[in-house]
């Protein structure tokens, strides 16, 4: 901990592990990887990190999370299925949740009150119906990668980030279209 600074982070060594909560929104998606459009995505987290080493600037940590509540907002529109005319769909939210076993988190400047990092993370959801479209899949695997901002006050962090976040049914569905969604959101989380 830096001398006389009673915001700045213990001593990585000393506490390795990391409880949070997380909540994302993402008010439109964007066309990358997955080319569906007009879908809003808000998506709340629990995460577990540990760290798995550090040097005297830079910790990386191995986090993993639960997904409790994902809710993807699909809007009106046309669809036409793979057999027989087409119909129309109404805006509806869909609800899922799954949970994300695998990510890392690289924090930079550990010594001091603001942390800028960079984070990865993989893992699925399942949702009450196909997302994001009739005939793709209730099933879905998710990745992100991002950058954001830890702000230390003892135990305690307050994060501020950003996400690229990506659902695809990875081709098990007729359709896989997918959704890639910039994500913003917001944490609390403590350190023991």
């Amino acid at each position: 901990m830096l001398a006389g600074s009673a915001f700045s982070q213990p001593d990585a060594e000393d506490l390795k592990n990391e409880f949070g909560i997380f909540a994302g929104y993402s008010p439109v998606n964007v066309q990358g990887i997955g080319i569906t459009s007009d879908r809003d995505l808000f998506l709340l987290n629990l995460q577990y990190a540990r760290v798995l080493g550090s040097t005297e600037n830079t910790v990386i940590k191995y986090t993993a999370g639960i997904v409790p509540v994902a809710l993807v907002t699909q809007p009106a529109e046309v669809f036409q299925p793979s057999v027989g005319p087409a119909y129309v769909l109404p805006r509806k939210k869909v609800y899922g949740g799954g949970i994300d076993p695998i990510g890392f988190q690289w924090n930079f400047r550990r010594q001091r009150t603001w942390q800028p990092f960079l984070n990865t993370q993989g893992g699925f959801l399942y949702f009450t119906d196909q997302v994001p479209v009739p005939e793709s899949s209730r099933f879905n695997f998710t990745f992100s990668f991002g950058t954001g901002v830890q702000v230390f006050r003892g135990t305690r962090a307050l994060t501020l980030g950003y996400k690229f976040h990506h659902i695809s049914n990875a081709q098990t569905g007729h359709y896989n279209p997918g959704i890639d969604s910039n994500l913003f959101y917001v944490g609390w989380s403590f350190l023991r």
